[in-house]
């Protein structure tokens, strides 16, 4: 990995963790007795513009949650996503009622929800907690 190459990803992964800290994804607290804690790692990847130039380095915190068991560390999975047949219908509104569309991404906008279930992850690396602390997720 060429230098440059490595001053990117300690930015890309800073700036995530900003993010989290920013938005209060996480409290350190101590080690929970009796729970599972689960891991955590680091998710890199290059994003590349439609001329193959790179644009960005994107680095995500991803928690290791195989190791969580249905019905005990969680209920249920969901990631609200649009059905292409809703995404089509709001354009043909949109048509018919002479609108303008515009498209926006929001940064770290999956940090905006809520956790019913208690979750503690270990730190990914980078993110320095005393020892014997742990995330509890918000």
């Amino acid at each position: 990995m060429a230098r440059s190459d490595a001053a990117e990803w300690d930015a890309a992964c800073e700036d995530k963790i900003q993010n989290f800290q920013q938005m209060g994804v996480y409290d350190v607290v101590p080690w929970p007795k009796g729970r599972k804690v689960v891991g955590s790692k680091w998710v890199l990847r290059i994003k590349h513009g439609p001329d193959g130039q790179v644009q960005k380095y994107k680095a995500r915190i991803v928690a290791q949650g195989f190791t969580q068991v249905e019905g005990l560390d969680y209920n249920q999975t969901f990631a609200p996503v649009v059905k292409l047949s809703t995404f089509r219908a709001i354009l043909a509104i949109a048509v018919q009622q002479n609108l303008t569309i515009h498209q926006m991404d929001v940064k770290a906008a999956y940090l905006n929800g809520k956790l019913k279930e208690e979750i503690h992850m270990e730190a990914p690396p980078g993110l320095e907690i005393p020892k014997g602390m742990v995330l509890r997720l918000n």
